[in-house]
């Protein structure tokens, strides 16, 4: 009987169909926003597991059809660890897992496990989800027969056509990725990220687009839990908290902490190379090199 309501044959068009990506940096960049967004919430296991269906999504962009008794047997662990996994990335939003059928027999076969977008597995989902809500309320009401009835549910669903065709305006300058993050900030979120970029320019470095994009994920992440604590937090007070969590992220991070380490011993040996200029004596060469390798 669970046969017959599985609707996706698998197949190469079910697949595209079923695709979540435009190109294999934006899936790239998802899985590693997710992976520093969780990092408290997923273990190693849990980590094998998403970058095994990473790894297996770029022939159908987001998309892997491998059996759970193939991924256990990749990370040697049981199938049933493997479900189980896969259920709690689901529930995470950071997956959706498909049941498929074979052409040939129309019986089920592996699932298809699609790697969601970050603003598919926040917004979009939710949002689905309210769709289908209103879809069944609707259904229902229109069994009724009363004429005066239909009507003032005509006039309702209109306003309400109205009120969902309205888009969230797209905040120029802040990342398509971030954007969902307006449901908390409204149009302060330019100004908040700005202070992401701010603490970069402090510590007097470059860091690539992607991970100040993920940090920035990190501190409207804390802002977010304040807010939902109840904490009323002034603009001033939400702008400090950004910035410092970006200065610390940068300071303390694997991938940027050298970085700054170096540029900043840079430019302390720079400094000191100006300093001179006014007892016309100029540091050794060796003074400058000792300052390069703090």
């Amino acid at each position: 009987m669970a046969n017959k309501k599985i609707k996706i044959v698998a197949n190469k068009n079910s697949y595209e169909d079923l695709a979540t990506f435009k190109s294999i940096n934006e899936l790239n960049e998802t899985v590693r926003t997710y992976k520093e967004r969780y990092k408290d919430q997923l273990n190693k296991t849990d980590i094998a597991v998403l970058n095994i269906l990473h790894s297996h999504s770029a022939k159908y962009t987001g998309v892997s059809f491998l059996t759970k008794n193939n991924i256990a047997k990749m990370v040697g662990r049981t199938r049933r660890t493997i479900i189980n996994i896969c259920n709690k990335l689901e529930s995470l939003g950071i997956l959706r897992q498909y049941a498929t059928k074979r052409k040939s027999d129309m019986q089920q076969t592996s699932n298809a496990i699609t790697i969601l977008p970050i603003q598919e597995s926040e917004q979009e989902v939710k949002n689905e989800e309210n769709n289908q809500n209103f879809t069944q309320e609707t259904q229902k009401i229109s069994h009724q027969k009363n004429n005066i009835f239909l009507k003032q549910i005509h006039n309702i669903n209109h306003l309400n056509m109205t009120q969902t065709s309205k888009r969230t305006p797209y905040i120029k300058l802040v990342p398509k990725h971030l954007q969902h993050y307006q449901a908390f900030f409204g149009d302060k979120i330019k100004t908040l990220y700005g202070r992401i970029w701010l603490a970069m320019k402090k510590l007097g470095v470059h860091i690539d687009k992607d991970i100040m994009q993920t940090i920035a994920h990190i501190a409207f992440d804390k802002l977010v839990k304040y807010i939902k604590e109840g904490r009323n937090l002034t603009a001033e007070q939400m702008n400090k908290i950004v910035y410092t969590i970006a200065y610390n992220q940068l300071s303390e991070r694997e991938d940027t902490k050298e970085i700054v380490k170096d540029q900043q011993a840079i430019t302390r040996a720079l400094r000191l190379l100006d300093k001179p200029s006014e007892n016309k004596k100029l540091p050794s060469l060796s003074l400058f090199a000792d300052v390069i390798s703090v």
